[in-house]
């Protein structure tokens, strides 16, 4: 069994994964791993100060901006574009459908459906705020 450490951050000790053995620096709280893999980013960052430069540049000569690649891709494949049209008209229509099937406060239309086993039940008060319907219901026995 391999011995208890210390956690790096919060000072708690911990019994480190066997299959990790020297390496592991922090215990499994959420809070120090994330303190560790960010020291260990800034770490590989000061070592590595050139590796993200110039990929941009590069990247932008062959591609060019974002908007002339999505041009030429949408020129070069029309069946996405007719695809995508296709998606976002039934999006839309289902949208629309939503928003009609929706009541207002307001409204006459209001729709109850009360299922009941026991005898009648009636409204007797219906009053609304900007985005809930209160319904008062009494129920008489037969």
């Amino acid at each position: 069994m391999s011995k208890r450490r210390r956690c790096r951050f919060c000072r708690r000790l911990f019994a480190p994964d066997p299959r990790l053995k020297e390496r592991q620096k922090t215990c499994v709280r959420q809070e120090c791993r994330q303190k560790q893999k960010c020291q260990c980013d800034k770490y590989w960052r000061l070592c590595h100060p050139d590796y993200f430069r110039g990929m941009y540049p590069q990247q932008r000569e062959i591609y060019g901006s974002r908007a002339q690649y999505r041009k030429r891709y949408r020129k070069k494949n029309p069946e996405y574009v007719r695809r995508n049209a296709a998606f976002v008209k039934k999006c839309k229509a289902r949208r629309r459908q939503i928003e009609s099937e929706q009541v207002s406060s307001t409204s006459c239309d209001l729709r109850l459906t009360v299922c009941s086993q026991k005898g009648n039940v009636s409204i007797t008060q219906v009053s609304s705020t900007s985005s809930d319907i209160f319904v008062t219901v009494s129920q008489s026995d037969v």
